[in-house]
């Protein structure tokens, strides 16, 4: 029974491996017949890929009460999908703090809803992997954000185009248009079970408080499907028509760097800077989407000098980014630092962890300290940001010490016996993953 299920899987990673292969050869080809590639094995596989601690939707069912009863769950509802008769479940509307302040509303649809998001996302991405622009970097097979700063330090250091638009949409998952979108998906895709099912996820409607909302514009964030979407939308919106219209009428180099809704467009000539930000409002505006005009800054990258307050900063993807000399003085490098939010965001979640495991064995304390140092070091470990990561290191090493001692009255600890703490058991430390040499490796120009 399992090798007849691998066969299967194998049989299906290949068909859809030809649906690549397709749109590849033919990028105006719309594809009819897509829907009988959501399967039993491909929705279980993707709920076996779903984290485990993944919250539950409106349901209250978990990931693993899901697996258990899937034989039973699963089939009556592709049975409604592939007649057209699915009606999804509303996503459960919950709150998470922004670093910088406020808050930013994530839908969280049932564990099943989503393992069939993830299938389906998973089917299109075939086609649309083919049709992306590598001036796209957000939430795709392969690339992640180190992809995007890689490019960013290759356009500064080696382009010299230190002349930067930081761009940042107002709201954009909850603004995007359905009429629009449908219109883009049409492009590529003419299987209307496809397109009726997209549009069931989008028109479900949010819980918010017990109550429910309908949902006439956006997507929310949390589903499996809405990073996919938010792409195709942004793709014809944004990519294409820079890519197509504006860029070769400009004098002098421009390149697009976008990670989802948040972009940022390098530039050589600055007065093509300015004259960009009326054309990009303007074509923003006739998709139904805003700038946020107090985040959204004209750069010069340009150094002035040695002193911290000469430089010239933009922030992407949570690094404050800006050009120095190096240690020879014969050139410029662009630096890659935590932004000052970051960093007190990710000190405050290393406080919150000692104070949560203050009773814990020491053996416990450090694993879970250096699980959460693990991560931030793979995601900041950039060059120019040992600094930061050092200080975080340091941070740790304090504030182990300062709960240590207030486990009780008597619980005071000396540096002599946290010495002999950290040395039985020690807090990770940091290295910078991704070099220059690294980075130029990642750079996609």
């Amino acid at each position: 029974m399992t090798k007849h299920r691998d066969c299967r899987e194998i049989d299906s990673v290949t068909r859809r491996a030809l649906i690549a292969a397709r749109a590849r050869k033919n990028p105006h080809e719309r594809f009819n017949s897509l829907l009988h590639h959501l399967t039993y094995n491909l929705v279980s596989k993707c709920l076996d890929e779903m984290s485990k601690s993944t919250s539950p939707g409106i349901d209250k069912m978990d990931v693993k009460t899901v697996q258990k009863n899937l034989d039973w769950l699963l089939p009556p509802i592709l049975s409604k999908i592939h007649k057209g008769q699915y009606q999804p479940p509303p996503v459960k509307q919950v709150y998470i703090p922004k670093a910088k302040g406020g808050k930013r509303p994530i839908g969280i649809p049932t564990v099943l809803d989503r393992a069939i998001q993830a299938a389906i996302r998973r089917i299109l991405e075939e086609i649309y992997e083919q049709d992306f622009v590598k001036d796209s970097f957000g939430f795709r097979p392969k690339l992640s954000c180190h992809h995007a700063l890689a490019t960013v330090n290759e356009v500064t250091h080696k382009w010299r185009s230190n002349y930067v638009l930081e761009v940042d949409i107002r709201d954009f998952f909850g603004s995007l248009d359905h009429g629009w979108l449908r219109r883009f998906l049409e492009h590529r895709i003419g299987d209307r079970r496809i397109l009726r099912l997209i549009e069931s996820w989008l028109k479900a409607g949010v819980i918010e408080e017990g109550r429910w909302q309908e949902s006439e514009r956006g997507s929310p964030q949390g589903g499996p499907i809405s990073p996919l979407l938010s792409n195709i939308y942004l793709h014809y919106v944004l990519d294409l028509w820079w890519e197509k219209k504006v860029k070769r009428r400009l004098q002098g180099r421009s390149y697009l760097v976008r990670y989802c809704d948040d972009f940022c467009i390098f530039f050589e000539n600055p007065a093509e800077m300015k004259k960009a930000m009326p054309l990009l409002q303007a074509r923003l505006s006739e998709f139904g989407l805003k700038l946020a005009e107090e985040k959204t800054h004209q750069t010069d990258l340009n150094p002035r000098g040695r002193r911290r307050k000469d430089r010239r900063a933009m922030e992407f993807l949570g690094f404050k980014i800006f050009r120095t000399r190096n240690r020879q003085g014969t050139g410029f490098k662009t630096i890659f630092q935590i932004e000052r939010s970051r960093y007190t965001s990710s000190k405050l979640k290393l406080k919150e962890q000692f104070h949560r495991g203050m009773h814990w064995d020491l053996k416990s304390q450090a694993r879970s300290i250096n699980r959460i140092l693990v991560g931030l070091y793979n995601y900041y470990g950039v060059s120019g940001n040992s600094e930061r990561l050092q200080s975080l290191h340091h941070y740790c090493e304090l504030t182990w010490k300062h709960v240590l001692s207030h486990r009780s009255n008597k619980a005071f600890v000396s540096w002599e016996s946290m010495d002999k703490i950290l040395k039985e058991y020690p807090i990770k430390r940091p290295r910078i993953r991704y070099g220059y040499s690294q980075l130029r490796s990642l750079a996609m120009l």
